[in-house]
């Protein structure tokens, strides 16, 4: 929670539980849910006990920041999922060139809380690296990320001011050079540049990071991005999520693409396997769902693309290809009634009846 005076902080409060979020997936053995499905009850008030059994978490952790000028606070709490008991606290007051240390000490102290209560697991002497030396490149980084990840047109234009910021201040801040890479390639590929201009300065970008640091399981994505989706050479892609996925074995985006690539080759079985893995890290993504749905559907096993598909858009009524996907079911189910109430309002609806039509 964004304890902050300032409402505009809702970055910096996101950013520090992503940055917690991502330190404890590197302890092995430790089960930890990625930023989607845990930010899914962000500003809810549900219990704890319910939060953990949607999760499938033994633990659920809560916590507040405050930024303020030059000095940053942070609780943390480690609540019992199974009957809501504490078991741990903590306050943090630190000032915020200290951030990085103190995001480190913090994930140590949960993990080692999590081992003495949960069982034993081997946790690592480090758990939070320094990105940057330069706090303002930082928080410019943070602010990228938080509208990047509004996964909206105006919103990745805004990212890229932050991150063209970030890398002026830090010309050395590989994460923030990724951010451009997926930005610029994002805005190419959905038509909101020229895409000759948004690939160009993608590819500028990701050869700037990669020379900086190949360790961040960006760089795996970024490479990806461009032999699969634009090169379509499928053993790059391959050997490169491998080699991602070996060192970043948690990593839902590799594992999603892990998972496109297998169904791109209709191996289903394979794809499968790869968005499960996904999903028991990431249980509340509609993504997954849709994708698992696309699983089902290319085999034609329609009424369980159908209830994957609908599991989906309860989670993000907004998301189009999911929409596009419950027509589609509907129409090879030939369930006429429902088909026509869900189309009722849309723009396309006489096309889409059209293809009912001819189809049954």
């Amino acid at each position: 929670v964004n304890m902050s005076a300032d409402a505009e902080n809702e970055y910096f409060s996101d950013g520090i539980t992503e940055e917690i979020i991502n330190a404890l997936t590197k302890v092995q053995g430790l089960k930890v849910i990625a930023r989607t499905s845990s930010f899914s009850f962000k500003g809810k008030n549900e219990d704890v006990r319910k939060i953990g059994n949607v999760l499938g978490v033994s633990s659920v952790l809560e916590g507040s920041v405050r930024k303020a000028k030059s000095r940053v606070r942070i609780t943390a709490q480690l609540i019992n999922a199974l009957d809501g008991t504490h078991f741990w606290s903590e306050n943090f007051d630190r000032e915020m060139e200290d951030i990085f240390a103190l995001q480190d000490e913090i994930s140590l102290l949960i993990a080692n809380q999590i081992r003495e209560n949960f069982g034993h697991f081997d946790i690592q002497e480090q758990l939070v690296s320094q990105p940057t030396k330069n706090i303002q490149a930082y928080e410019l980084y943070l602010k990228g990320r938080f509208y990047q990840l509004k996964w909206d047109a105006d919103s990745i234009r805004e990212a890229t001011r932050y991150y063209e910021a970030s890398v002026a201040h830090d010309p050395k801040f590989a994460r923030a050079y990724y951010g451009l890479v997926q930005s610029y390639g994002l805005l190419a590929a959905w038509g909101y540049m020229p895409a000759e201009e948004g690939f160009g300065k993608a590819i500028q970008n990701f050869m700037i990071a990669a020379d900086i640091d190949k360790s961040l399981p960006e760089y795996g994505m970024s490479f990806v991005g461009r032999t699969f989706w634009m090169d379509w050479d499928f053993q790059a892609t391959y050997r490169q999520l491998l080699e991602t996925l070996e060192q970043h074995p948690k990593y839902t985006d590799g594992l999603e693409a892990m998972a496109e690539l297998f169904i791109a080759h209709g191996d289903w079985p394979k794809a499968e396997k790869y968005i499960k893995r996904a999903m028991d890290v990431d249980p509340l993504s509609a993504n997954h769902y849709y994708t698992l749905a696309h699983i089902n559907y290319y085999q034609k096993k329609f009424s369980e693309a159908l209830d994957l598909v609908e599991r989906a858009l309860h989670i993000n009524p907004e998301f189009v290809l999911a929409y596009e996907l419950k027509t589609l079911c509907l129409i090879w189910l030939n369930r006429r009634e429902k088909f026509d109430q869900f189309i009722a309002n849309h723009e396309n609806a006489r096309i889409k009846r059209l293809y009912f039509e001819v189809l049954n």
